[in-house]
């Protein structure tokens, strides 16, 4: 997986498997929502958002609420992806991610995600930590600066 900058936000790229395939070689639809969370998170990584620490010693998950998912045409066995996500909405305690997922520049599908922020021990909606919050909110100023390229 490689991820580069464009238009200051981590695009991630994915090669796809056979695991991600049925047997004619086009991916399942679930993998869509799995390749939107890794656009998600690569996002928050890139805000300075450690979310492995945000479960694990803050309490807090990241739980999805709903999602919208539009097929444009199926991706294939050995395609090289690139998955595009941004932050679309955000809220106290949830906030809507759209996720392109492209081969090249025909698009294959595009994920609308609302995600919410959970209590880990009490299982219910949270409002975000303050410095999730800032973090989401300094995204609209990190769209339109553009940054040296981010490698992984």
């Amino acid at each position: 997986m490689t991820i580069v900058a464009r238009n200051a936000f981590p695009v991630t790229q994915y090669r796809v498997i056979f695991g991600d395939t049925d047997a004619g070689g086009i991916v399942y639809h679930p993998r869509y929502l799995e390749l939107a969370e890794r656009g998600r998170n690569e996002i928050m990584r890139h805000l300075g958002l450690d979310v492995g620490h945000l479960f694990a010693k803050e309490n807090y998950g990241l739980a999805l609420r709903s999602c919208e998912m539009k097929f444009h045409t199926p991706a294939l066995f050995d395609d090289l992806l690139t998955i595009q996500s941004s932050l679309g909405k955000l809220k106290a305690a949830s906030s809507t991610w759209i996720t392109k997922i492209k081969r090249g520049p025909v698009e294959i599908c595009t994920v609308t995600a609302e995600i919410i922020c959970m209590d880990r021990i009490r299982h219910q909606p949270a409002l975000f930590p303050a410095h999730v919050m800032a973090a989401f909110q300094a995204a609209d100023t990190i769209k339109t600066n553009p940054v040296a390229e981010v490698t992984s």
